[in-house]
């Protein structure tokens, strides 16, 4: 078969493009230490490199998480630091109040800087991160989580937020909380002066009771140990509306406490070492109910102490049962401070040890991307001399046959 010297000339030009080609290829592999330029290169370790990239990338994600947990959970760290400072302060002036040698001017002294402290630990329970959200509110972190209002004659502190903890996803099966409830640290502290204080559901009227507290530790005490209670604030409306009156009941007797005293709208209610208040209208046979309950708010504690040390007309019984009931009951906070403390250290130390994990396994998965992705040097040298003795025989050839002519055999 002829081949015609057109044909030889345009198939050494693409054999030598193609060449060409290749070295340029292993030239752009060695200067740029990538051996997968493009995915047709090796569609397999392509698909494979993307993959361990994406895992590297949601690795680093984690370990962002990681450190916004971290800086959340040491602020809180701080935060309760502080409470624990306001604690032992208020605890100390306590056990000072308990010294059989203050007068009434020392004891007021002590409870003006006891409501300081007070203060304290309130701006503390509504502290706020950088970006302004509240530690303890739970879910609800744009609102203040701890207000004081006033119902009828009780001040008493409201907790606005939810039970609600912020999680933060640390690994791809592994997610760690990064804030606590302020409900659980201050407002649910176990004490024998918790009260429960319930409507009856038939009740008509508009009255709202207010949170019932203990101001007489002793008398409360000692009806609790005599079997007194739940007791029921039971109205009647004899005659004009304004007429409202109101008993009293411990319904274990039953035995009547308070009979017909005239309800004044917000007054003060008290019974056996009990004071409550009620907002509102009562209707005819309306019914409220205090009981006991389980866990009375560190707030009231405080203020409790403060009461007891700025009022003269307590007695020193009524005031050494008060002051010994508040330090059973900061202890009972403090232990939930402790225990808050003690698991954001357990979170902190997990937080650790999950970053040095995440850190280890991006190392591994970027070396095994290396081995995938980038050139072999070794490798690709030796193929590049071998493409460039190729070209250059090659091209030693074409000039021998592009020089092979009848004419030149004629001359």
């Amino acid at each position: 078969m002829r081949i015609s010297s057109t044909q030889i000339f345009q198939q050494g030009i693409e054999a030598f493009g193609r060449q060409q080609t290749k070295l340029a290829h292993l030239q752009n592999q060695i200067s740029s230490g990538v051996r997968l330029t493009k995915p047709s290169d090796d569609p397999a370790a392509s698909a494979r490199v993307l993959q361990l990239q994406q895992v590297v990338s949601l690795n680093e994600q984690y370990n962002v998480n990681i450190t916004l947990a971290e800086n959340r959970l040491k602020l809180e760290e701080t935060v309760l630091d502080a409470v624990e400072n306001a604690f032992f302060r208020i605890k100390e002036l306590t056990i000072q109040a308990n010294g059989i040698a203050n007068d009434a001017t020392a004891l007021a002294a002590i409870g003006g800087e006891i409501e300081e402290r007070y203060e304290q630990l309130l701006n503390l329970a509504n502290a706020q991160d950088s970006s302004g959200d509240y530690l303890f509110a739970g879910f609800q972190n744009q609102s203040i989580p701890f207000t004081e209002t006033l119902t009828g004659a009780m001040q008493h502190v409201v907790f606005n937020g939810d039970q609600g903890q912020r999680s933060f996803q640390i690994s791809e099966t592994r997610q760690i909380t990064a804030d606590d409830s302020g409900s659980k640290i201050f407002m649910q502290v176990p004490s024998a002066m918790a009260l429960n204080e319930v409507p009856a559901v038939a009740n008509t009227g508009s009255g709202v009771i207010a949170p019932a507290v203990v101001f007489d530790a002793d008398v409360y005490s000692s009806a609790v140990a005599a079997g007194s209670g739940p007791y029921e604030i039971q109205f009647t409306v004899p005659g004009a509306v304004s007429a409202i009156e109101y008993d009293v009941v411990d319904t274990s007797g039953p035995t009547t406490l308070v009979s017909g005293a005239a309800y004044n709208d917000s007054a003060g209610i008290e019974f056996n070492g009990i004071r409550t208040s009620i907002v509102g209208t009562p209707d005819n046979n309306d019914t409220f109910t205090v009981s006991q309950g389980q866990y009375r708010d560190v707030f009231t504690t405080v203020n409790s102490i403060v009461d007891t040390l700025s009022n003269a007309s307590v007695s020193p019984a009524q005031r050494l049962a008060n002051l010994q009931q508040g330090q059973i009951d900061l202890e009972a906070f403090f232990s939930n401070v402790l225990e808050a403390r003690t698991s954001i250290g357990g979170r902190l130390n997990a937080l650790e040890s999950q970053m040095e994990d995440n850190e280890a396994y991006i190392i591994t998965t970027k070396s095994t991307i290396s081995t995938l992705r980038d050139t072999d040097l070794a490798e690709a040298i030796s193929q590049l001399t071998l493409e460039q003795t190729t070209l250059d025989a090659a091209q030693a050839v074409f000039a021998r046959i592009s020089n092979s002519s009848l004419f030149n055999f004629l001359r």
